[in-house]
């Protein structure tokens, strides 16, 4: 749908030589990243989305990091969180430890937050790993995936870390999928959800290391459920009715932590409205 514009910008403003690949329909997000990783034919991989930004020693120093950790699948930098017009509004921790195992790394960024991680959609991998765990799974919008190739890449194998260079994340409400309804967000936490019983790379560390795997699970979980959560309880609270609202807040599996927490929510809502909207969705 971009005709030749894009070609006729790199050229205009790139030096260097370059391949550019178009298909001929629009794609789902995840189909064309899958694309781009199955073009790839240099020792290492990375994807740059949107108007997100890198250092200029970003590729220098995360290379020279494999090269040093051979049993290391990825490496990750400092991120930086800039706004629309690229100031830095926050950033990850500087105090980043040389070498993690996939595990430690899951529990640093999902669960105690160690090194102020706000996303995982840009770092070094090896291409021939990332082209054979397969990839990026199929979610809806593309919501989360980037989460799940990490997690894919790194639960059985280790991460290289340097606080020298960094991510530049640009993160503004219409950048930051606020665009997206709450039932496209459900279903990609569905997805997610399944994915985490079918992946087989998944099923085989969790046969592999049961303890580990139901310790981890428990934390991928709940990253991904709280996602939801926050938008059912933030952002599209005030887009549907309160009927629409409650009914939303039962879209999700069964899950216990997920539901204690939105027992919680309703719990404020007073006990004459609670009544008379459940006396309607069982007429309904």
């Amino acid at each position: 749908m971009n005709g030749g514009q894009v070609s006729a910008v790199v050229k205009e403003h790139y030096p260097r030589s370059f391949k550019i690949r178009q298909n001929a329909t629009i794609e789902t997000m995840s189909t064309h990243f899958n694309q781009i990783i199955n073009a790839a034919s240099g020792k290492y991989f990375m994807l740059l989305c949107d108007d997100d930004e890198i250092s200029p020693n970003y590729v220098s120093e995360l290379v020279a990091l494999l090269e040093q950790n051979p049993q290391a699948s990825i490496a990750l930098s400092r991120q930086e969180i800039i706004d629309e017009s690229g100031v830095t509004v926050r950033q990850s921790s500087d105090n980043l430890p040389p070498l993690l195992s996939g595990p430690d790394l899951i529990r640093a960024a999902w669960q105690s937050h160690e090194y102020k991680y706000e996303g995982f959609v840009t770092y070094l991998a090896r291409t021939d790993q990332i082209k054979a765990c397969g990839g990026y799974p199929e979610f809806c919008k593309g919501l989360s995936h980037d989460d799940a190739l990490l997690l894919k890449l790194c639960i059985d194998n280790y991460v290289a870390l340097s606080s020298r260079c960094a991510f530049r994340f640009r993160i503004y409400d219409s950048s930051h999928g606020a665009l997206i309804s709450l039932g496209e967000v459900e279903q990609a936490t569905r997805d997610f959800l399944r994915f985490l019983k079918s992946d087989p790379h998944i099923q085989q560390f969790a046969v592999k290391e049961k303890s580990e795997w139901k310790s981890l699970k428990k934390i991928v979980e709940r990253m991904n459920w709280e996602f939801y959560y926050a938008r059912w309880s933030g952002m599209n609270r005030g887009k549907l009715t309160t009927l629409q609202w409650i009914k939303a807040a039962f879209a999700l599996p069964f899950i216990p932590g997920y539901y204690l927490r939105i027992a919680s929510t309703i719990a404020h809502i007073p006990t004459a409205k609670v009544a008379s909207l459940a006396k309607t969705l069982l007429m309904h």
